[in-house]
């Protein structure tokens, strides 16, 4: 019987200990969720990093999420490759490249899989043809614009040598040097187009309007923070997979984060912004090899060792399949 009765006071130390290494666990975990995602300009394609923040979407499934932005994807690429920030939400040409040099980045989801950008003139240059030997603006004279660009003249029919690269600033920066006949065309999405059409500045050709596949935002990490951080991984994909099924589906939650983080109160540009974005998103946020594929065969055009390479040596969409498997994507239309 004695040692009966000294069996509770037994359970009780356990149970105790157990607590308290809970405790420590949970503190530990704790200290792991806290993550920096990076993103590269005020567009508006970034909008359901935004609205994950806004609404607390992140913190709901675990995580506190720092964003930071950035002037454009090499400057992201570097930043994610030393572990400044573990995601970045931006176009994978330049993390591509620094991973053929050994950076172990990986894509794990695109939710815009199109292209968003539309080609835009100064005032007198009437059609593509006007273009040649002109000046044409970008953010940096590799990754993303310097794909539009190419993309629209070989849709055009032209060399890629028809014009002359220009680095000009992001979209804001292009916008202006246009308006101030600085350059002669530029690429712009969203809101700055209907800003552009309002001045009067000609818009040669809307890029969303082919049918070319293209990983305009995708999500990255490295492989070595998927394999030691699985957790945290799986709860980014869930808190950003459902910012962007409220940001698809909720005009007026979209339009005030769009307006939060653009800083414009002007409701023309939150709703061309908002009509841009909105319908483009792939949900689930799976990547399209075609498009990835373009990345690849375009570095491989100045980068031998890109040549012969696959779009899926670079995508590892394993938890994204595993969440869509488990019915979270379907259950967000029953929950929301």
């Amino acid at each position: 019987m004695k040692p009966h009765r000294q069996a509770p006071a037994f359970t009780t130390i356990i149970a105790l200990v157990g607590l308290s290494l809970s405790l420590l666990s949970a503190k530990h975990l704790d200290a792991q969720e806290r993550v920096r995602a990076g993103y590269s300009g005020i567009s508006g394609y970034q909008a359901p990093l935004w609205l994950g923040i806004d609404l607390g979407l992140f913190k709901k499934y675990g995580l506190t999420v720092e964003p930071i932005l950035f002037r454009g994807g090499a400057e992201s690429t570097h930043a994610l490759s030393g572990n400044e920030i573990q995601f970045d939400v931006v176009s994978p040409q330049p993390h591509i490249a620094a991973d053929l040099s050994g950076a172990d980045i990986i894509i794990i989801g695109t939710y815009f899989d199109r292209h968003t950008y539309s080609v835009v003139a100064r005032p007198g240059i009437r059609s593509p043809q006007d273009l040649r030997g002109k000046k044409v603006g970008v953010l940096s004279v590799v990754g993303l614009n310097q794909i539009v660009v190419a993309t629209a003249l070989r849709h055009w029919g032209m060399d890629d040598r028809s014009v002359t690269l220009v680095r000009s600033g992001g979209s804001r920066d292009r916008f202006t040097a246009l308006q101030n006949g600085l350059i002669d065309a530029t690429v712009l999405t969203g809101a700055f187009v209907e800003r552009a059409k309002a001045a009067g500045l000609p818009v040669l050709l809307d890029l969303g309007d082919l049918e070319d596949a293209f990983p305009t935002v995708s999500i990255m990490t490295t492989r070595s923070f998927q394999s030691s951080k699985r957790f945290v991984v799986r709860s980014f994909l869930q808190g950003l997979g459902e910012a962007m099924y409220v940001f698809k589906n909720d005009p007026v939650l979209g339009k005030k984060t769009l307006s939060k983080w653009m800083r414009t109160q002007d409701t023309v540009l939150l709703d061309s912004a908002y009509n841009s974005y909105a319908p483009k998103i792939s949900l689930p946020p799976y990547s399209q090899v075609a498009g990835i594929q373009i990345v690849v065969d375009d570095l491989a055009n100045t980068r031998p060792d890109a040549k012969g390479k696959k779009a899926q040596e670079f995508v590892d969409e394993e938890i994204l399949r595993e969440l869509d498997k488990e019915g979270f994507f379907q259950r967000l239309q029953k929950t929301r």
